[in-house]
């Protein structure tokens, strides 16, 4: 047996060794497409875009928006201003803001967005913030939501 076990190992051999296997060839560099440019600021999506301001506290949605009204020719400028540098500008803009006791505005702000544009959407938001409204009637704030639409019409 001990002489047997010599010729099984020599006549089985030693495990084959495995094909090579030709190297895949690398892939090919792909000229780059030229970078798209990042979307512009602003939240797409969020809240929906109501044609009509909601308030959510003592004052009414009629004198938010006789107030808003009333600066309309400043509103309008920050989209006309920067429809003549980007003439396919138009969209809807969201502004949230809250209306404190005395009629003071904070927290001035684009809710959502589908202009995407943030120099426009900037500068509603600093025009409204601006603003002073009529006193809360009762409590200490009232939370607005005011939809912008460009072109106007």
């Amino acid at each position: 047996m001990r002489i047997l076990l010599p010729l099984l190992l020599i006549a089985c051999g030693a495990p084959p060794e495995p094909a090579e296997t030709p190297e895949a060839p690398a892939p090919e560099a792909k000229a780059e497409a030229p970078a798209e440019e990042a979307p512009p600021a602003g939240k797409i999506g969020g809240a929906p875009i109501l044609p009509h301001p909601v308030v959510i506290g003592a004052l009414s949605a009629d004198k938010v928006s006789e107030v808003i009204e009333a600066h309309l020719d400043e509103l309008d400028a920050c989209y006309t201003n920067e429809v003549a540098k980007k003439p396919d500008l138009k969209g809807k803009v969201l502004v949230k803001f809250s209306i404190q006791k005395d009629g003071s505005v904070t927290n001035a702000r684009t809710e959502s967005t589908s202009l995407r544009h943030e120099p426009t959407e900037a500068c509603l938001a600093e025009v409204v913030a601006k603003q002073t409204f009529p006193a809360l009637e009762s409590g200490k704030l009232a939370v607005v939501q005011f939809p912008f639409s460009f072109p106007r019409g």
